[in-house]
């Protein structure tokens, strides 16, 4: 049955709308909306990059002058980002700086767009101190946000007490003030009074490293790669934008950085050449990366700030390495285990994706879901090639662990005729030496667990090779031609040497050897 719907008065009034946005929408967009509250540096650094870019656009700055400085006081009490972009007009400072989420930027031009990266430093200072000048003008602006007060306003038993409008209002204050040089041009953020703020803040090395990673910094000049990475850029027309940014603590000389990667790295405490890379290509053009080659080497990276593909957009790290995790694990559930076995960067059109809010993913669009795809056909493939690595590498150990096994059940056999056939002892011992150099072999390039079991098993090898040379070396009958044993051990080892000399030496050294180990047999048919 199909009731009539209520009747309805034939006079309606409209009602007023006031929306009020509590403190709580502020601590959302600062303490809520890092997962780390050191990525305040990242933010300040993609803005100072994007006010270069713009300066260069419009000719206030040449190609490759823009700055990026960071000054770490002696104290350790503040911390100064400024940058030599075109900075912020006197018209509209005021109103840019005090604006919530809300950007003239192009996101698809620019790294920062969504108009709250500036509010990051809030979370760990009393105060954050905004100051710009455009060039050409003869005033500078300084806006100061009470970050202590912010908080106290924003914690949980006030945030809703206050508005967001009416907390900026209370909270941030701003003047202007003659600055007589035209030319001069600058975007500055201070964090002073540094309260329990990240490593990053108050230590350089910490702090050179972080942004060694995550900002858009040059190769290093020495890295072999450069040329070839270039190369590729120029192919794929998704470029590697850069940008100089130096670090300076208290009253020492600044110091440009670069990015991490080197042309050696180590792996279980290896040094491991990177001398080449393959280079990848995305079927939509979109996208492309390059991943270093560590030759034979097998095994993870032992770096962090290394180890991993990294995806940047506009050469600034999105997340740290756990994108490409999960597309891994979207492969193979054993697979992200496999992701610290590469190394190497993945850059984005910034035009085709869009970063999410904490710049931890992307936004979720039919372009990232493309991107998505085509990343998991690349991670399947290097997961297959690392497992299979890895496999071949326990099929050794397997190996050699029959080996030993094999070694072991002949030791009982010598050891329960008390070694009586001192011959059949020299032949466990020359085999052990053979299989011995196999262990040496395998454990290059192995992980560091492969690498124990493989230390264990020529450990215990080598143990029951040395029983068998003291049993033999004091032999129980009188009989036994010790000199005849002397020589048969003499002409094993220099067989062993023989077939180890011919791997690495010319014909002509070769020869050489071959002349002298002669002599020290006496035998003219080695």
């Amino acid at each position: 049955m199909v009731t009539d719907p209520p009747a309805t008065s034939d006079t309606s009034t409209s009602v007023e709308i006031v929306p009020f946005f509590g403190g709580f929408i502020l601590e959302t967009l600062t303490v809520g909306m890092y997962g780390e509250s050191r990525n305040a540096i990242r933010e300040y650094i993609q803005n100072g990059f994007d006010s270069i870019q713009q300066a260069i656009k419009r000719k206030v700055l040449k190609g490759g002058e823009g700055l990026i400085e960071i000054e770490l006081s002696g104290d350790k009490t503040s911390l100064t980002i400024r940058d030599n972009g075109a900075g912020l007009p006197e018209s509209s400072a005021v109103k840019t700086l005090t604006a919530i989420g809300s950007s003239t930027k192009d996101y698809r031009k620019n790294a920062g767009f969504r108009g709250i990266g500036r509010l990051a430093g809030i979370v760990f200072s009393e105060t954050v101190r905004f100051t710009t000048k455009a060039s050409g003008e003869a005033n500078q602006t300084e806006i100061v946000f009470n970050a202590h007060g912010m908080r106290k306003a924003m914690s949980p038993g006030q945030g809703s007490e206050i508005s967001a409008d009416s907390l900026i209002r209370q909270y941030v204050s701003g003047t202007q003030t003659t600055n007589p040089d035209l030319d001069k041009h600058f975007f500055e953020v201070k964090l002073e009074g540094l309260t329990d703020p990240p490593e990053e803040c108050v230590s350089f090395h910490s702090l050179k490293n972080f942004v060694s990673e995550v900002a858009p910094v040059p190769y290093s000049p020495l890295f072999k790669l450069r040329a070839a990475l270039a190369a590729a850029e120029k192919e794929h027309k998704v470029s590697i934008d850069e940008v100089r940014v130096s670090i300076k603590e208290g009253d020492k000389d600044p110091v440009d950085v670069v990015k991490p990667y080197r042309d050696k790295h180590k792996i279980d405490d290896r040094e491991v050449p990177l001398d080449e890379c393959d280079i990848i290509s995305s079927a939509s053009g979109k996208w492309w990366g390059w991943v270093g080659k560590k030759g034979t080497e097998s095994g993870a990276f032992d770096e962090e700030s290394v180890r991993g593909l990294r995806v940047r957009v506009k050469n600034i790290q999105i997340d740290g390495t756990q994108i490409i995790r999960d597309t891994f694990l979207k492969q193979n559930k054993s697979y992200p285990r496999f992701t610290e076995y590469f190394l190497g960067e993945i850059f984005v059109d910034p035009s085709w994706l869009v970063p999410n809010a904490r710049r931890d993913g992307f936004e979720e669009d039919p372009n990232w879901k493309t991107m998505r795809t085509e990343l998991g056909a690349e991670a399947k493939k290097l997961g297959r090639k690392a497992y299979d690595a890895s496999t071949d590498a326990q099929r050794t150990v397997g190996k050699l662990g029959e080996r030993l096994k094999q070694a072991r059940e002949e030791l009982d056999v010598l050891r329960r005729t008390a070694f009586a056939d001192v011959d059949r002892a020299m032949k466990l011992s020359v085999e052990i030496n053979s299989w011995k150099r196999d262990v040496e072999k395998a454990t290059i390039g192995a992980d560091r667990s492969v690498a124990a079991e493989l230390n264990e098993i020529g450990a215990n090898l080598a143990d029951i090779k040395a029983e068998c040379l003291k049993k033999i070396g004091v032999p129980e009958k009188p009989d036994v031609d010790v000199e005849a044993i002397s020589l048969r051990a003499r002409e094993e080892l220099v067989q062993e040497l023989i077939v180890v000399f011919e791997d690495g030496l010319s014909p002509a050294c070769m020869n050489a050897v071959r002349t002298i180990l002669r002599a020290y047999l006496d035998q003219p048919d080695l």
